[in-house]
């Protein structure tokens, strides 16, 4: 079958070009995996090679990407409170990190930290919560298992927002998302203890963070540019994104209880102004609800058709 790539797809792609993995990148990584360089070495290595400190920091974005294993071992004992915190502590330390080639997000950010701080590109760690498909909304009190880890790193002057450990991923679009975020997008699953590393004009609190949409990054890398938005009139909501033509079908659910999932009945699809309307009446829903969001691709085979979905993809509560 024929796949068609948007336009905004190509655009938004393009966008990420001045820091994206460049040919010499891409090289010097498989130069330098499974190195037995030690950290400096590395490091000089690195600086010998690429001039610029905007691919330095990108490179060792994908370096630590390529080269650090999840510790999902780890993980579990956190999990079940079987990790003392010293023990947590020495196996996130940077040089245990990258000696053993494996972290939580803590490790993560210890060793990219120490990569910057070693090219004099200035670096932050950042300590907060992330939201994902399994907790939705952040009890700071009680989502300890919810606790995450990322960085700043400041070039040109200019703050950039970076995730070593969400973009661990062989997906190159995925990997690229997470170096020099756009901070809109990252605030919808990253809160930070300190509002001011969401890096927005106009920092969140923590309720206002709880009411907005819980959006998988799936939603950008398909190309949709802007969140979603639920508009309303005295009989109808309209369930509004913007019209990508794409092959992607949006599905809409709702829940009294954001257990139990509904389809929507009645829903109208409406074009307009270079906008998708999905409008259903209002009666159906309750005054308090939750909505999910999915995306299915219907694919044209030999034998029939078959489909690929992703799942909660967006979920939010009015």
């Amino acid at each position: 079958m024929k796949k068609r790539l948007s336009l905004l797809t190509i655009i938004f792609f393009s966008a990420l070009a001045s820091y994206s993995q460049s040919e010499k990148i891409q090289s010097l990584i498989k130069e330098t995996k499974d190195t037995k360089l030690d950290m400096w070495d590395l490091t000089e290595l690195v600086a010998d090679r690429i001039k610029s400190k905007e691919e330095q920091a990108n490179f060792f974005y994908h370096w630590i990407g390529n080269n650090i294993s999840y510790d999902h071992q780890t993980f579990e004992r956190i999990i079940k409170g079987t990790i003392l915190s010293e023990e947590f502590s020495s196996s996130q330390d940077k040089y245990t990190v990258y000696e053993n080639r494996k972290a939580v997000c803590a490790g993560y950010a210890n060793l990219y930290k120490w990569f910057m701080d070693e090219l004099e590109i200035e670096a932050v760690i950042i300590s907060g919560h992330i939201r994902d498909p399994r907790n939705h909304y952040i009890d700071l009190y009680q989502d300890d298992n919810f606790r995450h880890g990322w960085n700043a790193i400041k070039l040109n002057d200019e703050w950039k927002l970076v995730d070593t450990t969400w973009g661990n991923s062989n997906d190159p679009t995925q990997s690229e998302y997470y170096f020099d975020i756009n901070p809109e997008w990252l605030i919808i699953t990253h809160y930070p203890e300190e509002s001011k590393w969401q890096l927005l004009d106009e920092p969140l609190s923590l309720e206002e963070f709880n009411k907005s949409k819980y959006i998988s990054p799936v939603w950008f890398h398909l190309g949709f540019s802007e969140a979603p938005k639920l508009m309303a009139d005295d009989t109808y909501y309209y369930f509004a994104f913007k019209d990508l033509e794409t092959d992607w079908s949006v599905n809409l659910q709702y829940s009294s209880d954001n257990v139990k999932f509904d389809y929507i009945r009645g829903i109208e699809v409406i074009k307009q102004d270079g906008m998708m309307y999905y409008r259903f009446e209002k009666e159906q829903i309750a005054n308090e609800a939750f909505f999910k969001v999915g995306l299915t691709l219907l694919i044209e085979e030999n034998n029939g058709y078959s489909t690929k979905q992703h799942k909660d993809v967006i979920n939010f509560k009015i």
